[in-house]
Formats: C-alpha cells, structure tokens, sequence
C-alpha cells in the first residue's frame, strides 16, 4: 500500500509552530542548509469503519533528544481513501544533522477534531536526508516511500 508520497520543492519560510518548537528545544547545533518543502498524499488506506471512508489527516512529528513533538498537521480531508493535501509542511533542512521524521495518519471523526478521538491508521518514520535523497534521484524530483 503506498501511505505517503513526499515532494522536495524549495525554500519557504518554516511555520511559526516548527519555528517555536525548534526554538523552544533546542533542536539543531549547526547553521540551516536550506528550508524543504514535502507534500503529503496517501494511496489505498483502508477502511476501519465498514459504514464510512476515513476523514484522513497527517501529523508531521520530529524527533529531539529521544522525544517526538508535532510539528504541523495537513488539513482534514473528508471520506477519501486516496487524499492529496493541500498543506506543505515546510522544515529546515541541517546537513550535519539526522532529522527523524514521523508521518502519523489519524481518520478524524467529523465529529471531533481532535486526536484522542481520532483512529490511528498507520504511519512511517524516516529521516529529512532520506526524503531529500529519493526526490532528488527520482526524474520528477517526487519520492514515493511505500510502507
């Protein structure tokens, strides 16, 4: 099943919320190289509830000093199993530096956004490098990570 398709596509200015985090923990010694943009789709994720498609949303987490915080989170995409955000997630990129990724998938119900109502539906973990090497090898500068 293909969960995540991610995209290297150039500089922006970092969100205030990876801003602060970042910040706030410390989480890099060294100078940014650059800032990169991934951009999230999900192909094929199944259905948990047999009377409805999921409400899918990712959760980009990073990983400090061996604790993982949220970063950002796309918007909620309503009864799709093959969703395309919309959102970018934009890091700093540390070239000396292995930046652990974590994308969660969570169904949100339409009832309640948030997480502790929400079912998990799957994930992968890899790192900023990982990503940045596979867009950059692959002919339409796009990674497809397969779980």
């Amino acid at each position: 099943m293909d969960l995540f398709s991610l995209s290297e596509k150039g500089m922006k200015k970092m969100s205030n919320i990876y801003e602060s985090a970042a910040n706030t923990l410390g989480i890099f010694n060294s100078p940014c190289l650059t800032k990169v943009e991934l951009r999230v789709t999900c192909k094929g994720i199944s259905d948990r509830d047999a009377l409805s498609k999921p409400d899918p949303c990712v959760i980009l987490k990073m990983q400090s000093h061996g604790q993982w915080f949220e970063v950002d989170r796309t918007e909620v995409i309503r009864t799709c199993i093959n969703p395309v955000f919309s959102k970018l997630f934009t890091v700093d990129f540390y070239f000396e530096e292995v930046q652990r990724l974590r994308f969660e998938v969570h169904d949100i119900s339409s009832n309640h956004n948030g997480l502790k109502e929400a079912d998990f539906l799957g994930g992968m973990e890899c790192t900023l490098g990982q990503v940045g090497i596979a867009a950059i090898f692959s002919p339409c500068h796009s990674s497809f990570v397969r779980i």
